[in-house]
């Protein structure tokens, strides 16, 4: 149920001249799900896909009606926030990461702690960003909340994060 790399691509590219054009913001989240090459090396690919889809579904009923979702690669997801400034798209990115965690992931009669790690970055409405920076600075964020220990919200180029149990951005 969740759009597909090139067509979460293109929503991007869609809102991103909606952004120019309209004069708002745009926030952009990309998601990694924390430590799933274990999932599959230990429980194997169907329990690997079991939690890729449980996490999009999480990730689709915690964002707003018009954002949208989409698989971007292995086990990384983008979510496109359109008029969602920084500020809103910390607040948003903390709510996925929640709703990752709040509660085990059910897996073929079992139970798995899932965690996520987001980087945000965000186009004002009067940057000249284009798809590919706003891409790269999400990407970038999101290395550094691994890198700061996972479980965790980071905006790109400011190095705020938010905390496993804390939720702080």
């Amino acid at each position: 149920g969740l759009f597909n790399r090139r067509s979460i691509l293109k929503m991007l590219d869609d809102e991103m001249a909606r952004s120019s054009r309209e004069s708002q913001p745009l926030s952009a989240l990309m998601v990694d799900l924390d430590f799933f090459k274990a999932v599959n090396d230990t429980r194997g690919h169907l329990a690997g896909d079991a939690v890729l889809s449980e996490a999009g579904g999480r990730m689709k009923m915690s964002v707003r009606r018009y954002d949208s979702v989409g698989r971007y690669g292995g086990e990384e997801f983008l979510i496109v926030l359109p008029g969602c400034d920084l500020e809103g798209g910390l607040a948003q990115a903390d709510r996925v990461r929640e709703a990752i965690g709040a509660e085990p992931f059910p897996v073929f009669g079992d139970s798995l702690s899932v965690t996520c790690s987001i980087g945000v970055a965000c186009r004002g409405w009067n940057d000249a960003a284009d798809t590919g920076a706003l891409l790269r600075e999400s990407d970038r964020a999101l290395y550094l909340a691994k890198d700061q220990g996972r479980n965790r919200v980071v905006a790109a180029g400011l190095g705020l994060g938010a905390g496993e149990s804390t939720g702080q951005v």
